[in-house]
């Protein structure tokens, strides 16, 4: 595997997001005596700033400097956990939290451009990254657990500790990639080019947008409807475990089947979809543990062929001076789609029921697999 130790640094940032998310309703609610609504709204400034943080990220590494914006974004978050881990009280947790999620933006946005830079010289970076981050988070979420009924102070400080880990990897083991500068933004290149290539990097990201909404609903709505038809919170949780190790296996042998070339990255994407589609499908009317189980195995399924081809489908749109921020731009479409999930998925689910909201992802998902078949191969490929 090359790049290891860049591979190293994006699993760590993503153990650092695994050991914090997973109890932060739970904090707010239980610990610091919140309504569940206002657990929500804490959620949302959240990835609100992760997704400005996203943005600015990727113009940062393009337009000013590589590695200190990676710098700029961890030394952000560090800051905000220590803050957390000494005073971790209401009203200062929102926005330490807030302040966390623009750092953490910055900083993946700037990771993953780098990312970019490398998948030129080693094509399957992106699915090696993918498959570390799965198992980091799977690690992440366990430790969370248990830290969190020791103390709350851990998670943050092991957290921070995390992302320190990270910064010293960067001044380490990563180097600035020179880029020829050109006059302008960093989007002239993309302003410039065939409205093919505009058409096929919006269309990737409202892609992301709509798996991102319509996954939420596994990480919010789905644990209402199988608690309420009285399944356990323990065999909830225990299906994300399943789809962490269905990753983990099944990656490896997936993504070897598809070669290196546009088309490829294009087909794994809407496969990808269509797979995700027949996990709504399977919710119509769940009310057994196997119909669950089926579903999370398609959406691990989706994740393999989906979620890891589509920096790579990007990538392919970018040039060396506009890599961060194309990159920054399918990172932004995921937060967004975190971001609205739960509350569009309340909405839909309160006017129609659980079984119509599923068909309606169902269909939405078709759709957009239909409308991929239009995006078409940028004007200047990469590795193709």
């Amino acid at each position: 595997m090359k790049n290891k130790f860049v591979l190293l640094a994006d699993m760590l940032v993503n153990m650092g997001i695994g050991l914090i998310m997973p109890i932060t309703t739970l904090y707010v609610h239980n610990s610091l005596h919140k309504s569940l609504v206002v657990a929500g709204y804490v959620l949302l400034g959240f990835s609100g700033a992760m997704t400005l943080g996203n943005l600015l990220g990727g113009r940062l590494f393009d337009n000013w400097h590589q590695k200190k914006t990676m710098y700029l974004g961890g030394t952000i978050q560090v800051i905000a956990l220590l803050l957390l881990t000494v005073f971790p009280v209401w009203p200062l947790y929102p926005f330490l939290l807030v302040l966390y999620g623009l750092g953490l933006g910055i900083l993946n946005s700037a990771v993953n451009g780098y990312l970019a830079f490398l998948q030129k010289d080693d094509p399957n970076i992106f699915n090696n990254g993918y498959w570390l981050a799965n198992i980091g988070m799977a690690l992440a979420t366990l430790l969370s657990g248990l830290l969190f009924d020791i103390s709350i102070r851990l998670i943050f400080g092991g957290s921070a500790l995390l992302f320190f880990m990270t910064l010293l990897l960067i001044r380490v083991k990563f180097r600035d990639f020179s880029v020829e500068k050109h006059s302008g933004r960093p989007l002239a290149v993309s302003q410039k080019s065939s409205r093919a290539n505009v058409w096929g990097i919006t269309l990737v990201c409202v892609t992301m947008i709509v798996i991102w909404i319509c996954y939420e609903q596994w990480n919010s709505n789905v644990s209402v409807l199988m608690t309420g038809q009285g399944i356990s919170v323990s065999r909830y949780s225990m299906l994300f475990t399943i789809s962490t190790l269905e990753i983990v296996v099944m990656q490896p042998f997936i993504t070897r089947l598809f070669p290196n070339t546009f088309r490829a990255d294009k087909l794994r994407v809407i496969l990808g979809v269509l797979v995700f589609a027949c996990s709504y499908l399977t919710l119509v009317g769940a009310n057994v543990y196997w119909q669950f189980v089926l579903g999370i195995t398609f959406v691990s399924l989706g994740e393999i062929l989906a979620l890891t081809a589509i920096p790579m489908l990007l990538n392919r749109y970018a040039q060396d001076n506009d890599r961060g921020t194309i990159q920054s731009l399918g990172s932004l479409s995921g937060s967004l789609g975190r971001a609205l999930g739960p509350l569009s998925g309340g909405w839909l689910i309160t006017a129609l029921g659980y079984s119509k909201t599923f068909l309606v992802f169902f269909v939405v998902h078709l759709v957009m697999a239909v409308i991929l078949l239009g995006v078409h191969a940028p004007s200047k490929r990469i590795n193709e």
